[in-house]
């Protein structure tokens, strides 16, 4: 201090012979003069705790509110049920199979699973509006969840019934009901139990569910109750059968539903069936008909030849020959057929590869009975393309699979065998024909010799010969075709039908839990983001590893003192409790006297602590209480101690003391008061003190002035102890200006209401100027925060405290004898 005050140019007023010349070096923050470094630690479990504890109760908040809007969601859910039946979906040409000539098959089906494709079908909105029309759902009761099935059953409505709204009203009794329009017309009368009619509906009336006699229902259009008939199938694996499931709010439209849709999915496929057969009805009969005409055309032909030309029979060998070329040329054209079926077949296959080529078509239209080896080899690739089919459609195994992978090797390996045997039948087939083209030119030879007329005949029978086998052919595929129109019948089959429907088990206990788990994890989160958001000063760690400064005391928050001791009612009411004086065991009194322990440990004969001014960052963190109870302790030590209340902007401990603001610390620096005129003597025992006096228009300069400094040396020559309160020190320079002047400044921090930023740079703004920060005081600590509750407790375990009146019950219940 002395060093200082000399640097400033203030005269010394009283020596000291205790006191010694200090520097900017040795003002370090602790006693040893050394800083500590911060460590940096990994958290540990309790720190996560901790966080959770600090914000128990927005958890809880959180957790109730969400764990009340899960139970309420599920009162609110509706009892659902379900049903089931079986369908099984043959082949649609089994049924005519005897009754018409060869297989029928197109490349479609290979790629087409038709049971899924059913599935499909009975899924669409066509089935859907058919079903809704079926059962009725076109009339449903206002509101919509209300159950149908309640007040009416058995429903059919007409394809022109009219939408709209309408009414159900009963009698009193509940026994007659009657269909009315809005606007009071009756459609319709029936007593409960019978049905109700109308031109356009008709349904099964029930008692009135309810007390209420009126009823409000609707007619809309099917396609607007679609959304009821969600159907959900599977195939069952292997198998040509179809699980269908159906879930819905009313136990009796779910069979009804499940019923209708199974009976429109068989009625759409044989209704498939017969649109096919019809449409291929036509077109032979148009061709057909153009056969009839050649037929007819060529008839005509010949007998208008013989009756212009009078043509004759032939011989017998010219006859011979003219047959054995028409048969000649009838040959060579079926085995022209097969080259060029075999060719390109050929082609293809080494242009584009066997798995791209079409083999269905080929067998097909190959002679029956011919080509052995080349038809092997196609059923053989045939077959192994359908079980790479069911390998990957129905028992999703990938393009890597082993079992894959084998099976197109064998086909790959089979269709280089189909090639040889493909190549090998068309050089038959070309042999054949050359053969077939010789023996031609050598009948044709023959035939140079008979008339030119003779070789028109011919010809003329020939082409009758020719539309004489057109339709024949034509008429055989009518034949087949109208078999197949009437044998068409139903392919899907009800295997099983829906019987009834069952309750779905409701989730309502899984899903309080699943709202509970997620309150819980979202209050959890929410602490940890508060906590990701909190920058103040919380615990005594948080002050050491941020400022690196030591804590002197952690203050617990201050009680309501109900009765006074010593003397203390007088003190009751003011503006700052004074804990020291009111109750000496309280244990906020406790730790003012371990923050006294810590300053005077601090304090050695090199270096003693004289004038200690207390500050704070900012307003209203408790610096002033602080600051009087300190000095309190320290008289009620036996000390004298003076308490100089610097706030010249915002005073509050002439209030807390009881005394006047005028005159005080202003008047002394103005020169308008002597220290005995200022100075309230023993306003508490060993305690004086000065107040801050008239507000100045000006008072950093008047703090910062030579006669500051001198008056502060005055009173260390006339008191042990010299504590100020001043001004924050963020707020204004007062308290850096009063801290230049005194042996060092303790830093009041508020717990969980300083911010961390504003905390350092008031140590940073004191060290700046060469201060000595003794270190801080954490005020307003929670009992609950676990982080200092381990050193709390020590100060409320030692206080004497009044059994509660629970603990009085308590204790009296313990001593009731229920038995004599």
């Amino acid at each position: 201090m002395q060093g200082k005050r000399e640097e400033r140019g203030v005269p010394k007023v009283h020596p000291k012979p205790e006191s010694v010349v200090l520097s900017v070096e040795n003002l370090r923050p602790y006693g040893d003069g050394v800083e500590p470094e911060p460590v940096g630690m990994s958290p540990h479990l309790s720190d996560y705790w901790q966080v959770i504890t600090r914000r128990l109760w927005l958890v809880l908040i959180i957790f109730t509110v969400t764990t009340a809007s899960s139970i309420w969601a599920v009162s609110q859910q509706r009892i659902f049920y379900q049903g089931s039946m079986s369908l099984q979906v043959n082949d649609p040409l089994e049924r005519q199979a005897g009754l018409v000539v060869g297989p029928q098959m197109s490349g479609m089906d290979i790629f087409v699973d038709p049971i899924i494709s059913e599935i499909e079908v009975l899924r669409s909105a066509t089935i859907a509006t058919t079903v809704a029309d079926s059962a009725g759902l076109r009339l449903r009761r206002v509101p919509n969840d209300q159950l149908r099935s309640e007040l009416f059953r058995d429903v059919s409505v007409g394809a022109g019934a009219p939408n709209g709204a309408y009414q159900i009203v009963f009698d009193e009794l509940g026994r007659r009901a009657d269909f009315r329009e809005p606007d009071g017309t009756v459609l319709a009368t029936a007593s409960v139990g019978d049905r109700l009619a109308t031109d356009f509906i008709s349904f099964m009336i029930l008692a009135p569910p309810e007390e209420s006699r009126v009823y409000d229902v609707e007619i809309v259009p099917a396609r607007a109750v679609t959304g009821e008939v969600v159907l959900a199938a599977t195939q069952r694996q292997s198998t040509n059968i179809i699980d269908v499931s159906l879930i819905h709010q009313d136990p009796y439209v779910v069979p009804q539903v499940l019923n209708y849709a199974g009976s429109a999915l068989r009625e759409k496929g044989a209704e498939k069936v017969r649109e096919s057969a019809r449409q291929d009805i036509e077109f032979i009969e148009t061709r057909l008909a153009d056969a009839q005409d050649n037929l007819s055309e060529s008839a005509d032909a010949i007998q208008l030849f013989k009756q212009t030309r009078a043509f004759s029979d032939l011989s017998q060998r010219e006859r011979q020959l003219l047959e054995r070329s028409e048969a000649l040329t009838n040959d060579i054209q079926a085995w022209n057929r097969q080259r060029s079926i075999l060719a390109q077949l050929v082609a293809t296959m080494q242009a584009q590869g066997v798995a791209e080529v079409d083999l269905v078509t080929p067998v097909t239209e190959l002679p029956a009975g011919s080509h052995a080896q080349l038809r092997s080899v196609i059923s053989e690739i045939q077959q192994r393309r359908e079980t790479e089919r069911r390998l990957v459609t129905q028992e999703r195994k990938g393009d890597g699979h082993p079992e894959v992978i084998g099976v197109r090797a064998e086909i790959a390996e089979r269709g280089r065998q189909l090639v040889d045997a493909a190549v090998a039948s068309l050089r038959v087939v070309e042999e054949e024909l050359n053969d077939l083209l010789a023996e031609q030119e050598q009948v044709r030879q023959e035939q140079r010799a008979f008339p030119e007329l003779e070789s028109e005949m011919r010809s003329l029978e020939a082409r009758r010969s020719l539309d004489q086998d057109s339709f024949q052919f034509l008429l055989s595929q009518l034949y087949q075709a109208q078999i197949t129109q009437a044998a068409a019948s139903p392919y899907v089959e009800i295997l099983d039908p829906a019987t009834g429907a069952w309750q779905i088990q409701s989730r309502g206990r899984v899903n309080v839990l699943l709202g509970a788990l997620l309150g819980l994890i979202l209050g959890v989160g929410a602490a940890f983001f508060l906590e990701y958001l909190d920058r103040t000063v919380r615990t005594s760690s948080d002050v050491e590893s941020l400022l690196g400064i030591p804590v002197l005391g952690i203050i617990p928050r201050l009680r309501r003192i109900e009765d006074a001791q010593d003397g203390a009612d007088q003190l009751q009411g003011r503006g700052l409790p004074l804990v020291v004086a009111m109750d000496p065991l309280d244990p906020a009194a406790e730790a003012y006297r371990n923050l006294r322990m810590n300053l005077m440990f601090m304090s050695t004969s090199d270096s003693p602590i004289r004038t200690v001014l207390f500050s704070s960052p900012g307003p209203s963190e408790g610096k002033s209480t602080t600051s009087v109870n300190f000095a309190v302790m320290l008289a009620r030590q036996g000390q004298r101690v003076l308490m100089i209340d610097a706030d010249l902007r915002r005073p509050s401990l002439h209030r807390a003391l009881d005394v006047l603001r005028e005159p005080g610390l202003t008047n002394l620096l103005i020169g308008d008061a002597d220290p005995r005129e200022a100075v309230r003597p023993n306003v508490l025992p060993n305690l004086d003190f000065l107040p801050s006096g008239p507000f100045p228009p000006n008072p950093s300069e008047l703090l910062n002035s030579k006669a500051m400094a001198r008056i502060l040396e005055e009173f260390e020559g006339r008191y042990d102890q010299v504590i100020i309160d001043s001004p924050p020190v963020l707020a204004v320079t007062d308290a850096a200006i009063l801290a230049v002047h005194t042996d060092g400044a303790v830093l009041v921090l508020r717990s969980g209401e300083t911010e961390q930023r504003t905390a350092e740079r008031s140590v940073d703004q004191l060290r700046r100027l060469g201060v000595r920060v003794f270190g801080a005081v954490l005020n307003e600590v929670s009992a609950a925060n676990p982080d200092e509750s381990y050193y709390l407790q020590y100060y409320y375990s030692y206080h004497p405290t009044e059994t509660t009146g629970w603990e009085r019950l308590r204790e009296g219940l313990t001593k009731v004898r229920f038995f004599g």
